[in-house]
């Protein structure tokens, strides 16, 4: 699978994700679903009917995203997103076989994988995002969550959202070394792993690869150059520009309108004027 996704260069890949309480009930109409009851969020238990649809909606989703010429996805299990919210031990008291151990809590997760997997191919990538902490996620469930995606070897790629790629853990337990550590040091077979958050600058790229990342991901970073990758290998000085920017340039760089008003209620002082 490794060599897959280094054989093919440029690729595009989509993310699936559902939203779960995080879904507002003015937007959808509806109350809005959970693994379990949630008073603080508003919303409902999924039945086992819906959690099983929910698990169908996703395979679905990759098979149109492949229709669509899509090389892969992207499983968005990180951000306090449904999947996320099926992990946690905090947000999922289920008592059936999607609830209670780390492995049942994970079978969503897994469910979805195969299932896409057996649908769409074996050359149709797959990747998966994890919170490593916080959103209701231990480190040490995170840690055990990737380490049984590597024993699998259904995916392509892990990408850790760690909101800091050079950040010690939040639980005073496992601190001492950063947080990436955790999941560099892991036997990962062929399966590529990479991690976000606050990757800027050259010297930051670089840093995640001496952690033993096989990548890394730019989020402002790729907002502000849309071919930053392009830039710095064809100029080692490279810089991106620092922000606030113009609403101009970034419109040059491909965002949408709607996508700049939703950046501006986000970080205020991400563009300029």
């Amino acid at each position: 699978m490794a060599g897959k996704i280094k054989a093919q260069g440029s690729l595009a890949v989509v993310q699936l994700h559902h939203a779960g309480f995080r879904a507002p009930r003015e937007l959808i109409g509806d109350m809005p679903v959970a693994p379990s009851p949630s008073e603080k969020f508003g919303a409902r238990g999924l039945s086992h009917g819906e959690v099983q649809s929910l698990i169908e909606d996703f395979i679905r989703g990759a098979e149109r995203a492949k229709q669509a010429g899509f090389d892969g996805i992207e499983i968005h299990g990180a951000h306090n997103y449904v999947i996320c919210q099926f992990l946690s031990a905090e947000f999922n008291r289920r008592t059936d076989e999607y609830g209670g151990s780390l492995k049942n809590r994970s079978k969503v997760l897994f469910d979805i994988i195969s299932g896409i997997r057996k649908r769409c191919g074996a050359e149709f990538l797959i990747g998966v995002r994890l919170s490593p902490e916080r959103h209701g996620i231990l480190l040490e469930e995170a840690v055990g969550t990737a380490k049984a995606l590597f024993a699998a070897q259904e995916i392509d790629f892990l990408d850790i959202s760690a909101w800091n790629v050079f950040k010690e853990p939040v639980e005073a337990a496992f601190q001492g070394r950063s947080l990436l550590s955790y999941f560099c040091e892991l036997d990962r077979g062929e399966i590529r792993l990479g991690a976000a958050g606050k990757v800027y600058s050259p010297e930051d790229v670089y840093y995640c690869f001496e952690q033993g990342l096989d990548f890394a991901l730019l989020g402002r970073a790729a907002m502000l150059h849309h071919n930053y990758p392009h830039l710095l290998r064809d100029n080692a000085s490279f810089m991106p520009k620092r922000t606030p920017v113009s609403r101009e340039h970034l419109l040059a760089e491909g965002l949408s309108e709607q996508f700049l008003e939703y950046i501006a209620s986000m970080w205020p002082d991400f563009i300029s004027g």
